[in-house]
């Protein structure tokens, strides 16, 4: 194990925000490769190069126990650097390696040719994500302040969106007209009680389970070839997440009537600005089995037209601020109870790696595996990643709640009712069901 040693420097403050808290104590874990893995020496010294940047980079930050806001130590023992076994054929095993007891802000383990990463979700989102990858492979020199400037703003991202919203009075107008008909503008882990009491600490005993599932290049060339044909507009994202809700039910799961969304807000800022903390809405949008993916595509649509995320974001804050939720408060807290109904969360972290910044040793073996911890017990997230031509699709969920064999199955059947949907195969009748395993 290679730890950052401890040094004397002041600890800096940042003030986390609304959605810092609510996915605090959650925890999201990647693997990812084949690819050249750094050493373990390289990888540590460019993540610590990459905290002593400053705050704004996210590495180095841990909460305080005492206050509502992440402490920054530019030479603080948190960043955690392990080389682990060749997970072999199951990238998901390198995952032990990294998820223990979610104590520590920000973990990376090293097996065979893959990566593993896994980090408090309150650091940030995809963005992060991303950026910590480029950082390990040597893409982006941490030690460059050019490679930080367009995070480093004085004004509050949110404040900054909210206003470029705010300018147009008819997304106001639009955002009244909704805030009628739903005032609360439900977001993924919101508190779980009028209190603001959230769910507390995720123990490793209370890890989630993984499971994920290929989509080969052709399955995909033929969705978008049959998609610009039948649906033109319907986002790749839109089908996958009404090919999952029909997967999921033709599994036996009983799903929430809504699925969780996540926006990426960054897209109301200016150009050159950006933020790696969190700064995605969860947004709550009904698809029940059977949904039209073009319903659905032009309700997210008009959600984005209207600026739904920014104003759920700046909702999310006040109410927070009123329940006045404290640390001490949130770890006291016990988990939601687990029902017999799903939470379906399904979200994106686009192509990997950006705009092809580094390469993969093997395309045909390229996959991103995604574990992020469900906001309460009885949710499932589910996370796509492009990688190549190829499509990769992983799940967490708590196996009290869920069988492992139900959701694994489930993910099978995705490419069937991806192909499904797009046209690219008849809707299968009684006497000729279809079949497919995902790769």
């Amino acid at each position: 194990m290679a730890r950052q040693q401890s040094g004397q420097t002041a600890p800096e403050h940042v003030r986390s925000t609304a959605v810092d808290r609510h996915h605090s104590r959650l925890r999201s874990a990647f693997v990812l490769g084949p690819v050249d893995v750094p050493t373990v020496e390289q990888a540590r010294d460019r993540l610590c190069a990459m905290a002593a940047a400053g705050p704004h980079t996210r590495v180095g930050l841990h909460p305080r126990a005492d206050r509502w806001i992440w402490e920054h130590e530019r030479d603080a023992d948190l960043i955690v650097v392990t080389e682990a076994d060749d997970p072999g054929d199951d990238p998901l095993r390198l995952l032990d390696a990294v998820r223990t007891d979610g104590t520590e802000p920000l973990r990376v383990a090293f097996g065979g040719d893959h990566v593993a990463v896994d980090f408090d979700h309150g650091l940030g989102d995809a963005g992060m994500l991303h950026t910590l990858f480029d950082v390990m492979m040597g893409v982006t020199d941490p030690a460059d302040p050019g490679s930080w400037q367009r995070f480093r703003h004085r004004v509050p991202p949110l404040a900054l969106a909210a206003a470029r919203v705010g300018a147009d009075p008819r997304r106001l107008i639009a955002l009244a007209r909704l805030l009628r008909k739903q005032p609360d503008l439900p977001q993924a882990g919101e508190p779980a009680s009028e209190s603001g009491a959230m769910p507390g600490p995720v123990l490793a005993s209370l890890r989630p389970r993984g499971a994920g599932v290929g989509i080969d290049a052709d399955t995909l060339t033929a969705v978008r070839a049959a998609r610009d044909t039948t649906m033109p507009g319907v986002s790749l994202y839109t089908l996958t997440t009404v090919a999952l809700v029909d997967a999921l039910t033709e599994a036996g799961v009983h799903l929430a009537p809504t699925v969780t969304a996540p926006f990426d807000a960054r897209v109301y800022l200016p150009k050159s600005w950006d933020t790696l903390a969190n700064f995605s809405a969860g947004l709550a949008f009904p698809v029940p089995a059977g949904s039209d993916p073009v319903d659905f595509q032009n309700a997210l649509r008009t959600a984005a037209e209207i600026g739904r995320p920014v104003a759920n974001l700046l909702i999310t804050t006040v109410k927070t601020l009123r329940a006045g939720t404290s640390p001490a408060h949130l770890a006291e807290a016990a988990p939601a109870p687990a029902t017999g109904t799903t939470d379906l969360l399904h979200s994106s972290v686009g192509y990997v790696p950006r705009a092809g910044r580094w390469r993969w040793l093997d395309d045909d073996r390229a996959q991103v595996l995604a574990v992020a911890d469900p906001p309460h017990r009885s949710g499932l997230t589910v996370t796509s990643a492009l990688v190549g031509g190829r499509m990769c699709l992983a799940a967490a969920f708590h196996t009290e709640h869920l069988a492992a064999e139900t959701i694994s199955r489930a993910l099978s059947r995705v490419p069937d009712h991806l192909l499904r949907l797009s046209g690219a195969r008849p809707e299968p009748t009684a006497n000729h069901p279809t079949g497919g395993t995902g790769e």
